[in-house]
């Protein structure tokens, strides 16, 4: 049974709509998302008032929401809100007035609830370990010390690209004396929490309209091949180089800068400060972006069970796109299977200081989804939808190597990698070249894609690689589709192939 959800997030600077339908099984798919720059942060007053104009327009936008979901035919919509309401003296006013027109309750989350949501949607889209999470708002800012994959400290500050803008009338160009005075602020708070030292050379995880802003400058200065922001990277060194470009401009400047959205111009230079000071602060040097918060750390906490964190962000990703994609899963996982075997007689002709597992299971399982567009030339569909298809748990290079392995299952006449070199090496390409012909050797042994081929059994020597496939009947068709690879093998691996 499937149950559509819709999650609304009231910022200080922005509100959010997340539609997304959960099946049984746990697996979901985003169905929708909306934003509205309401900007309630501003709408405070120095007595912490809220302004009627801006509930109004926090009113009007919920009502678009709600008739949104209403057309998708939402089972429940789950609201909350964050440090502007929270602030709010006339909260309980803002609230009864929602509530009495559009039948909505809302959550007012605390900030410790704030932090626990943006670390629960990292830990279950991220393959982390230890880390520290930073989701700068509106109105506030949450630090997150992440450890073993467990949340050890948090706290949500009380400044953000709004309220530092205003306190520091920051809508022009920054000059030096106001900028010594911004960053002493802000290292204030910092220099409260003890446990920040534990963050030294940590990789930051950025969460936040605003640090996304700043990697979306980096990748128009780089022509980034991926229009992909999630789990992309960008040195600390060069998020301060870009924060020292937006500093020397004031907002009508900043609106030129390519890759800065315009709606953010007038209150970006607080929040890169912010950033900027705590990437000194913390000796960092590996910035790496979060499209996801505190939505996505809702909508996870409706799938797993107890809050108890995903085994695998990677895992789940792909048997989430697989059951979407109504894939075959047995075949797929079949294929995981003969390649992985392969890869680890094979390994040793395979050149590379990285990890790839990773790459290997996700183009072995999703090598075929690109049959859900067409059949024909499905290999080259399975390229673009990998590249496309949000995968949780993946660097941008595993991403990219693992679709170019997926489109090798049928031939080498594939993407132009140039166009990627942004991303990958030359030694990836020759790690994708000899993992493509042993996905495409594997494919061919499950032919039928009834698991035939049970097991395989290698043998090698310097000129020679012989493939014993282990089987019931003798897979006389399997053998002969894969024995196609034979002259590609040699190429690449600079041995002749026998399969029987």
């Amino acid at each position: 049974m499937e149950e559509i959800i819709g999650i609304i997030d009231i910022g200080s600077n922005s509100m959010r709509l997340l539609l997304a339908e959960l099946c049984d099984d746990k697996s979901f798919r985003i169905l929708n998302e909306l934003k509205e720059y309401v900007r309630l942060g501003h709408g405070l007053d120095e007595n912490e008032i809220l302004s009627k104009d801006k509930m109004n327009f926090a009113l009007l936008t919920l009502k678009t929401y709600k008739k949104i979901c209403s057309a998708f035919n939402v089972g429940k919509i789950t609201v909350v809100a964050t440090e502007a309401v929270r602030r709010a003296k006339n909260q309980k006013q803002f609230l009864d007035l929602i509530k009495a027109e559009l039948q909505l309750d809302i959550t007012v989350l605390s900030g410790e609830e704030e932090a626990y949501y943006d670390y629960f949607s990292t830990i279950n889209s991220m393959d982390i370990g230890d880390g520290l999470i930073m989701d700068i708002g509106g109105a506030s800012c949450e630090l997150i010390l992440v450890k073993n994959r467990k949340l050890v400290h948090c706290v949500s500050l009380p400044f953000g690209a709004i309220t530092l803008t205003d306190h520091f009338k920051l809508t022009d160009c920054l000059d030096k004396n106001t900028e010594q005075e911004l960053k002493q602020y802000i290292s204030n708070y910092f220099d409260a929490l003890d446990w920040l030292k534990d963050a030294k050379g940590m990789n930051l995880i950025g969460i936040g309209g605003s640090i996304r802003n700043l990697s979306k400058i980096h990748k128009k200065r780089l022509n980034y091949p991926l229009n992909l922001i999630h789990n992309y990277q960008i040195s600390g060194d060069d998020v301060i180089s870009i924060y020292d470009e937006i500093k020397s401009k004031n907002s009508i400047q900043r609106k030129k800068i390519k890759g800065l959205s315009s709606d953010r111009a007038d209150i970006i230079v607080g929040s890169s400060a912010a950033i900027s000071v705590l990437i000194e602060y913390c000796s960092i040097n590996n910035v790496v972006i979060s499209r996801n918060g505190i939505r996505e750390g809702l909508l996870f906490s409706h799938i797993c069970k107890n809050n108890k964190p995903l085994d695998s962000a990677l895992d789940f990703s792909l048997y989430s796109i697989l059951k979407n994609q109504n894939s075959n899963l047995s075949h797929a996982e079949h294929i995981h299977f003969l390649l992985s075997r392969l890869y680890k007689e094979f390994k040793n002709h395979i050149n590379t200081c990285y990890k790839l597992d990773n790459i290997i299971k996700t183009s072995a399982l999703l090598h075929d989804i690109g049959v859900n567009i067409t059949y024909y030339f499905h290999n080259k569909h399975s390229f673009y939808m990998i590249l496309n298809s949000q995968i949780n748990g993946l660097t941008h290079r595993e991403l990219v190597m693992s679709a170019f392995i997926a489109a090798s299952h049928r031939d080498d006449n594939i993407e132009n990698f140039n166009e990627y070199a942004e991303i990958i090496s030359k030694e990836d390409m020759e790690t994708i070249k000899k993992l493509g012909i042993l996905l495409r050797i594997a494919e061919n042994l499950d032919k039928s894609m009834t698991g035939l081929v049970k097991n395989l059994i290698v043998t090698l020597d310097e000129t020679t690689a012989i493939i014993k496939t282990i089987s019931e009947d003798t897979p006389t068709i399997e053998i002969k589709e894969a024995m196609a690879a034979a002259s590609d093998f040699k190429k690449a691996f600079g041995m002749k192939l026998y399969i029987v």
